[in-house]
């Protein structure tokens, strides 16, 4: 993921916040940056994990908005089902 999380990218916050009070069109858009950030052939919730799991260890203070945000969109298209192991790092992250 190299030396920049890009979940610390200031637009993928904004998404965030703006998808946790209900903005659908901020879903869309925080999984189409999400996806133009992807590495190729990567899974996108392993992805998306490996980047809270950054954070929690940095302490940054949006983790929650990040924990919340991925059992918010779970399920939800564009961004798909949660597998079982994401779900485990999902709950070892906030519950």
């Amino acid at each position: 993921m190299g030396n920049v999380n890009p979940l610390s990218d200031p637009k993928m916050r904004m998404f965030v916040r703006s998808a946790l009070t209900g903005d659908y069109g901020a879903v869309q858009d925080a999984h189409a940056l999400a996806e133009s950030l992807l590495p190729p052939a990567s899974d996108l919730w392993a992805w998306w994990l490996d980047g809270v799991e950054s954070l929690a260890r940095s302490g940054d203070q949006d983790l929650g908005l990040f924990v919340r945000f991925a059992r918010a969109v779970a399920g939800i298209a564009p961004w798909g089902n949660l597998p079982p192991s994401a779900r485990e790092r999902l709950r070892a992250l906030g519950g």
